[in-house]
């Protein structure tokens, strides 16, 4: 089909430039006829038109002249029609800058005409060559294919059916046969195994959302849920600075989980500049709103991490760490505390400063080495800035 298409495209394309040639040559050569007659006529010569109408029909593919006067009186003629393919171009005969007369050719077209159906046919059998040549090679291909897929089907076949009634096609038998296994079956998980980022020690920062305890039972759903929206913003926002990982741990808590190395520091000191993110991007958006974002916070570590769908040990072993935390941040401390094993940390200990208290023997955050204070205080700037676009979007 996309070769008949072709061959049709290149016929079609060939008479029409055909024509076009042929017209502007019939065109042409019935001016210079009209241009040479032309003095002739003017002397009232008929005998030296006669004889120029027959030398441009013996020098040309011309097959018959005539020249006419204005009241359509024929005035000569030179030669015979013959043939199918006749086409006719006239032009008029001026003297000085008036018309005499009109000459009239005709031109015998058979010649090309059978040209261009030699054209054809040889297009035609091209045409075929090539679709048999194509017929062949993909009969070969879509054998081995076929091959192939017959190969496939009988290695899944659960039952041998009667081959008289198999569907001939292989497509359709191979999509038989795995209609016909037990899929649900098959598909089996891969045995659980421990992770080593698991196995870890880690930083865990637990949020007690001390203000949404006492607006579940105030605020609607929707207000709730844009609330919760908000608070999920600045904790998430707080945590991607320091690679946190944030989970919901309780019913109004929230952890996040630092583990492993970073440029901005040990787990533990990356815990503690993210809560003071958290508290200082909490304070600021308070004071733009009507309702209160009160977070009790304390940091804690554990010798194992969250675990996974794969390794549930980790994150039972890490349970009395979240219950440790949750008891420290039931009293709603207004400050970030540290549990005594974060404080041991060598970059908690060197980059910021902490007192203890009579929570637990937790201390609590007091400041920042300058350098650090510097950075928080860009990356609060960036936080805000980021929440107050996403609230007038």
């Amino acid at each position: 089909m996309v070769s008949l298409a072709l061959v049709a495209l290149g016929a079609t394309s060939m008479r029409h430039m055909q024509m076009l040639l042929q017209e502007e040559y019939g065109t042409s050569l019935a001016r210079l006829a009209a241009v040479r007659i032309s003095t002739a006529m003017e002397r009232g010569d008929l005998l030296s038109v006669s004889a120029s109408l027959q030398r441009l029909r013996e020098t040309s593919a011309v097959q018959v002249i005539t020249i006419t006067d204005v009241d359509g009186k024929a005035l000569g003629q030179a030669g015979e029609a013959l043939g199918h393919n006749l086409f006719q171009y006239t032009a008029p005969v001026y003297i000085a800058s008036d018309i005499a007369g009109t000459i009239t050719i005709t031109i015998n077209a058979d010649v090309a005409k059978a040209a261009q159906q030699r054209f054809l046919l040889s297009m035609l059998g091209l045409a075929v060559l090539l679709s048999l040549a194509v017929y062949v090679l993909g009969r070969r291909f879509g054998q081995r294919v076929g091959n192939n897929l017959t190969t496939m089907t009988r290695k899944i076949a659960l039952e041998d059916d009667d081959p008289q009634r198999q569907p001939r096609n292989e497509l359709l038998l191979l999509a038989k046969q795995v209609d016909a296994l037990p899929m649900d079956l098959l598909r089996t998980r891969s045995d659980p195994g421990p992770q080593d980022e698991n196995y870890r020690t880690t930083a865990v920062l637990y949020l007690h959302l001390c203000s949404l305890v006492n607006y579940v039972d105030t605020l609607d759903e929707r207000a709730l849920q844009r609330y919760t929206e908000r608070l999920h913003q600045v904790v998430y926002a707080a945590a991607g600075f320091y690679a946190g990982d944030l989970q919901v741990a309780r019913q109004f808590g929230l952890a996040v989980y630092f583990s492993g190395n970073n440029s901005a520091g040990s787990a533990a000191f990356r815990a503690a500049s993210c809560a003071w993110l958290v508290r200082e991007v909490s304070q600021s958006l308070q004071k733009q709103m009507s309702l209160s974002l009160s977070i009790a916070m304390a940091i804690s570590q554990s010798e194992l991490g969250v675990g996974s769908g794969t390794d549930i040990y980790p994150g039972l072993y890490t349970q009395h760490t979240l219950d440790e935390l949750q008891v420290v941040c039931a009293s709603k401390p207004p400050n970030i505390l540290l549990s005594p094993a974060a404080c041991e940390d060598i970059d908690v200990s060197s980059r910021l400063q902490h007192r203890p208290t009579d929570v637990m023997d937790y201390a609590l955050i007091e400041e920042f080495a300058g350098p650090y204070q510097d950075l928080l205080e860009r990356q609060l700037r960036l936080i805000l800035k980021r929440l107050t676009d996403n609230a007038k979007r």
